[in-house]
């Protein structure tokens, strides 16, 4: 349906549905079966946890999914953004490393054209391709909507659950201490560390191999990353499946060819 007039919806936005009172919207491209799985996964990331939906939706936490055709800085909140600077703490260390080439010599747009086709936080972004699991989508073998809204339970937990969230960190210290998911993305920070062991926790995500450890489904997380799962479990209690998730439990997971030692981006 279109947005609620509650909403203010910049006109922008055409088309709107709820996860448990959270709103997700998009312009008149996107397909309406892409706003109801994105609807499905998010709800049932928040089915145990109800405070957190609340939390949410009491402070105008939102998702918006973009068409194939579209781009983050079509959305009206995003046109302004600019490419992050050389200090900023979400780079990885492979984008430090090349930050001249990768940041400093891409306009704005064509940075974050080239960098995300999701985000989390207030406004958050998927897209239709990786929500509906499309041969089009860059992120082939996971889906990164579910990484994106691990995001923002992940900010719900820290506002409504303090002791949870200090477990989080305590496995987070643990993890960096004893060199777990070792030069991987989740080490770049205590978000990314949750986001991606969310999305194993969901059987998800592309396999990571550490050191010839290979962590794919709940059950590798579970014995490799002990502390992350028991918090995991806090915010999912025993569901490892999140309806209309199009990679779930998929062959896609695997990329082709021999496992490597490790998955980790080489810079």
């Amino acid at each position: 349906m279109p947005p609620p007039a509650t909403l203010a919806a910049e006109p922008y936005y055409q088309k709107y549905v709820s996860a448990r009172g959270v709103p997700i919207l998009s312009s008149d491209r996107v397909p309406d079966e892409a706003l109801l799985a994105a609807r499905d996964m998010a709800s049932g990331m928040l089915s145990h946890r109800p405070d957190l939906a609340e939390w949410l939706a009491a402070n105008d936490y939102r998702v918006a999914i973009i068409a194939q055709e579209e781009a983050l800085l079509d959305l009206p909140d995003k046109a302004h953004w600019t490419k992050p600077a050389r200090d900023d703490p979400r780079l990885t260390r492979c984008e430090l490393k090349h930050y001249d080439v990768r940041i400093g010599a891409l306009t704005d747009r064509a940075y974050w054209d080239a960098r995300a086709r999701g985000i989390g936080g207030e406004r958050t972004v998927g897209s239709e391709e990786d929500v509906l699991g499309l041969p089009t989508t860059r992120y082939w073998g996971e889906t990164i909507f579910v990484h994106e809204m691990a995001h923002n339970i992940l900010f719900a937990i820290e506002a409504v659950d303090p002791a949870l969230y200090t477990a989080v960190e305590a496995a987070y210290a643990n993890a960096l201490a004893n060199d777990l998911w070792l030069n991987e993305y989740a080490t770049t920070t205590i978000q990314e560390y949750w986001a991606e062991g969310t999305q194993i926790w969901f059987n998800s995500n592309r396999l990571v191999v550490v050191e010839g450890r290979q962590i794919l489904n709940h059950s590798d997380l579970e014995g490799y990353d002990p502390k992350l799962y028991d918090a995991l479990a806090e915010a999912y209690s025993d569901s490892h499946r999140l309806k209309s998730d199009p990679f779930h439990m998929s062959d896609a997971r695997v990329p082709p060819g021999p496992v490597p030692e490790n998955t980790a981006e080489v810079c």
